[in-house]
């Protein structure tokens, strides 16, 4: 299908996008599975890190094979709950599924894909990943857009959120007026 293809226009127009907000290509550094065959060091004509894996794309990450569902909740209110409930189930689930040691053609030290699909999106600037002073952006953030979850959503989920978030103050103005809590 067209739509899964490396060359659709979908994927040169994300990986664009990303590489424009943040002002380079995305750098994925893997390190290579070290057993008693593995000669070292390991050396690649795009190795940046010894012993590494070097990545520069979108493509390396998204495209991870990987079951992906769907769910349409009834509303808002069932959407929070769905959510809330897979929160703790996401990982186990991830961990029974990884299926991703190779890269590149390398054995690597992983097996799992969610950091490197998280790395392959990563569209923050350099102030925002804290290797530059803050000047044109507003905050520091944390980790990718594409990552592990900081809270809860639902009510019942209130209770466990005890992670600062970070915000942009206008957005959430616009929600609250919206009818989002």
């Amino acid at each position: 299908d067209e739509a899964i293809f490396s060359g659709h226009p979908r994927f040169k127009n994300l990986t664009r996008n990303i590489r424009m907000r943040r002002g380079e290509k995305v750098c994925i550094n893997v390190p290579v599975f070290k057993d008693e065959k593995t000669k070292y060091p390991v050396f690649e004509a795009l190795q940046e890190t010894p012993d590494h894996v070097y990545m520069d794309a979108m493509g390396f990450g998204m495209g991870n094979c990987c079951l992906q569902l769907t769910f349409q909740a009834c509303n808002i209110n069932e959407a929070r709950y769905l959510y809330d409930q897979l929160t703790p189930l996401c990982p186990i689930m991830l961990a029974f599924t990884a299926a991703s040691p190779i890269y590149r053609g390398y054995l690597t030290d992983i097996d799992c894909r969610w950091n490197v699909i998280s790395a392959s999106v990563d569209c923050r600037t350099m102030e925002e990943r804290g290797l530059a002073p803050l000047k044109e952006n507003q905050f520091r953030i944390n980790k990718s857009r594409y990552d592990s979850i900081d809270s809860y959503l639902s009510e019942n989920g209130e209770k466990y959120n005890d992670v600062p978030l970070l915000y942009n103050e206008e957005d959430y103005e616009k929600l609250r007026k919206g009818g989002i809590d």
